[in-house]
């Protein structure tokens, strides 16, 4: 084998032999790069519409424990159960191993409070405003690796909330959500804007409380156009028998509507949508 003499073609040579040399390697790690699979975080959702929001995102794989009332979609209910709303179970979730756990004030403040101690990452839900239920959307897609499909998400129903338009604004409305005692919305609560971007006006809507007690003779002398009774121990009929109530223009109009889903209003989430169109469809007849 002849080695070249001239210096200029032996550089030549070492410079096409290190290329080579490159190209090759490059390709060979092409070919056997290693496949590191991506750990999946996993998640426990207290809140029923976290549940929806996480399954909107497409991240229910994530989804390793949820409680009783995570019952939409239908899939929800087949995850494994930790309890219900007011009393999860703090050795079931523990037990799932969570790198994260939904949940929201003030219900279950002390389950909230034992996860912190035991150095579990808790999200806290609590939405005062369709605003602040994008936001969160937003930030829950970020937890679970999805912003993109967070930001898509808000962005779709920003979209539809803005393309809602009430023929009637500001009509007296009264949300019952219990009956025994009576409880409505305050001015302070998600429900409160709800129910004005659906052309309602809230009668208890100067309560700064989110959820307050009332009684029933202030709801005879706010004299609300329009009822909704938002719970299922009361109905409509039976509303109407009610003490003094007969002097209400909803009674005497016959405007009391025990048909909308509950969970269409009470769910900040992806279906707040519907639950807007519905209470619009009712107070715009």
């Amino acid at each position: 084998m002849k080695f070249p003499t001239n210096p200029a073609q032996s550089l030549k040579l070492l410079f096409y032999s290190l290329l080579v040399s490159i190209l090759l390697l490059y390709l060979s790690f092409l070919n056997c790069e290693p496949k590191i699979a991506k750990v999946k975080k996993r998640a426990v959702s207290l809140v029923p519409s976290i549940t929806e929001i996480i399954f909107a995102l497409g991240k229910d794989d994530c989804l390793v424990g949820n409680t009783i009332y995570c019952d939409y979609p239908e899939e929800a209910k087949k995850i494994y159960k930790v309890g219900d709303f007011s009393n999860p179970n703090l050795e079931k979730i523990v037990g799932l191993k969570p790198d994260i756990v939904f949940a929201t004030m003030p219900e279950q403040k002390i389950i909230i409070e034992r996860l912190k101690e035991l150095k579990i990452p808790v999200f806290v839900s609590q939405p005062v405003s369709i605003d602040s239920m994008l936001k969160e959307i937003k930030a829950i897609g970020k937890i679970l690796g999805v912003p993109q499909k967070g930001e898509s998400l808000t962005m779709a129903l920003a979209t539809e909330l803005d393309q809602i338009k009430p023929k009637n604004l500001a009509i007296p409305v009264y949300l019952e959500i219990a009956q025994t005692p009576l409880i409505t919305v305050g001015g302070g609560s998600f429900i409160n804007d709800v129910l004005n971007r659906a052309g309602g006006r809230n009668i208890f809507g100067f309560l700064t409380q989110e959820y307050p007690v009332i009684d029933a003779e202030a709801v005879i002398k706010l004299n609300p156009k329009v009822i909704f009774i938002l719970h299922p121990l009361a109905k409509k009929e039976e509303v109407k028998k009610r003490i003094g109530w007969q002097k209400i223009t909803a009674v005497k109009e016959n405007r009391i509507y025990d048909d909308v889903n509950p969970d269409l209003i009470f769910r900040p989430g992806p279906r707040i949508v519907q639950g807007i169109k519905a209470l619009m469809a009712r107070i715009s007849e």
